[in-house]
């Protein structure tokens, strides 16, 4: 008797601690597994839809910061010239600037849409990219 009571005391104990750890293992997150390249076109960063994440890697202090889009505004921020982004880990503020790509000039005739977007710091040196994280 005392075995059997034994056994079921540890069996379930056991269950009472696997539970919250399976349940907790559910919520770590939404990330899709691969790899993902930095948005360097006003158009790629625009690609970005309310719930979509983006990584805004700072190089200057070597971190990652993951936001999600909550609205189009939000997504305008990141790619409107002489606008900022503001750094959560170093406290900077970072300047965008945004360059048309293919300009028109002397053996270009066609206009380009597309512009390159980089941000800077106050040096006028490259510091921060967005990278793109898609929901599926």
């Amino acid at each position: 008797m005392k075995n059997t009571l034994k056994t079921l005391t540890t069996i379930i104990l056991a269950f009472g601690l696997v539970t919250p750890a399976l349940a907790q293992r559910a919520n770590i997150g939404r990330f899709t597994k691969g790899s993902f390249k930095a948005a360097t076109s006003q158009q790629e960063i625009q690609t970005l839809k309310k719930g979509d994440q983006y990584a805004k890697v700072c190089m200057k202090c070597k971190s990652i910061t993951i936001k999600e889009v909550t609205d189009a505004k939000e997504v305008e921020k990141l790619c409107h010239d002489g606008g900022t982004v503001h750094c959560d880990s170093c406290e900077e503020q970072i300047t965008i600037k945004r360059t048309k790509l293919n300009p028109t000039g002397k053996g270009n005739p066609v206009k380009s849409k597309k512009s390159s977007v980089t941000y800077v710091n106050a040096d006028g040196e490259e510091c921060m990219f967005i990278v793109p994280i898609k929901s599926e």
